[in-house]
This record gives structure tokens, sequence and C-alpha cells, in this order.
């Protein structure tokens, strides 16, 4: 299971999606419309990255997962149909929704844009929205599971969502067990113990003249030899005693 997250904090996840919608140039734009359907459908980047207009004018996306190669249809909740009707409206049916535009013989085409740069992209909303290191293309299929989980209870239809092969393969994947062992220490203090912080501490002169405890750790054979010991200087020790 990659180290990738799902972005849990609602407030957070509010702040990206309502500042990606502002952007208007072509990349933010794009950026945008990655998210929303990255987060609303759980699909994968490499799935979405071929996707055209008339894959997502309907209710439902039909795709053949380019993993798996299984055919699956994935409904769209009304939000990302009315995101999808409102950005996509001026698209052709043949027209990729996220290219990347190069130039061929003086003539600028478009193209799928690769994996590559949809991790890019997903980097440059960690950066600006202060997500932290553990952000990357599954943080969007992450993080549809993780607030769909959350709304419905219902790890089955998660995991058949996902192709998963068992239920808890799709609970570690979108971050519940974690949930589920930070919860288990909340308030959790073995004894009941209250800790009193101690004061300042002022070394004295004794303290700072005083050397370090040294402990030695005897191995299992229990022949005087010390963990990390080199092996020349512990030959030489063995030649003193003979």
């Amino acid at each position: 299971m990659n180290n990738v997250r799902p972005i849990k904090d609602p407030d957070k996840l509010r702040e990206i999606r309502e500042g990606l919608a502002k952007l208007t140039d072509w990349h933010g734009e794009r950026m945008f419309l990655l998210f929303e359907i990255g987060i609303n459908t759980g699909l994968r980047i490499s799935d979405m990255i071929r996707l055209r207009k008339k894959h997502v004018c309907g209710d439902w996306i039909e795709t053949v997962e380019q993993k798996t190669g299984k055919v699956t249809r994935i409904p769209l909740n009304v939000t990302i149909r009315q995101i999808i009707q409102d950005r996509c409206r001026d698209m052709d049916p043949e027209d990729l929704l996220f290219p990347s535009r190069v130039t061929i013989s003086g003539k600028e085409k478009q193209i799928p844009m690769t994996r590559r740069t949809a991790y890019n992209d997903i980097r440059l909303i960690a950066e600006e929205y202060g997500l932290g290191d553990h952000i990357g293309c599954h943080t969007l299929r992450k993080t549809f599971g993780y607030w769909h989980y959350k709304k419905n209870k219902d790890l089955e239809i998660l995991r058949q969502w996902f192709n998963h092969t068992s239920q808890a393969v799709t609970r570690r994947y979108i971050g519940m067990d974690e949930d589920e062992r930070r919860k288990s220490v909340t308030g959790f203090n073995p004894g009941g113990a209250v800790y009193q912080p101690r004061g300042p501490v002022r070394k004295g002169k004794s303290e700072q003249n005083s050397e370090p405890l040294k402990i030695k750790n005897l191995d299992r054979s229990k022949q005087g030899k010390i963990w990390g010991e080199r092996a020349q200087e512990r030959r030489k020790k063995e030649n003193r005693c003979h």
C-alpha cells in the first residue's frame, strides 16, 4: 500500500475546491477539472487522463480500466455533472478533457496529458495549500473513497467500486485503519499517572564534567563480544588474552 494519503480535513478540501474554481487560465481550469472529477468519481489517474467529452456527457462514465482491462460504469453525482456541463460546454465530443498542448509542424495540437504531468499538477496544489509530502496521484481516488465511506458507512460498495479483493484492503486504502488507531489512543494513559513538568534545569560543574553512562551489551554466545565492536579490535583483544 503506498504512502499517499486522502484529504480528510473538510475545511482544507473546501478551500482547495473554491480556490481552484477561481482560476481562469487554461492550466488552472485543467487542474480544477482534474481535481473535481478525481474526488467525485474515484477514477484512477491513468483512466481519467484518457477521458473525452463524449465519455462524461451523460449520467455515467463508462470506460475500460487501463490497469485491469475491465469495463466499468461510474455514476456521476449532481455536483460533478454541473461542473462538467459548465466547463465542457464548448467542447466537441472527441475533445480530450485533460489535453497537453504540443506544436507539430508549426501547428498546435492536443495529446492526452501524461501521468507525470497529472502528478506535477497535484503536487502544485499540495504546495499551494500546504498539504505536505504524502500527496500524489492516488490522493484524489483515496479522497473520494474516504468521504464516500464517511457518508455511506458501506465498505462493500466501496470495495466493488475500487475492485479490491477484500474490505480490509479498502479500509487501509482510504486510511480508515489509521483513523481508528488514532482514536484508540485518545485519552489513553496506562495507569493514569499525571506527568508533572519539571522546571528549568541548571547544569552544575559536576554534571557538566561527568561522562555519559556507557552500557555494554554482551552477545548470546557469552564470549565477551560487544555488539558493534569491530572485528579487527576484537581480534586484538583476543590475541592479548592468549
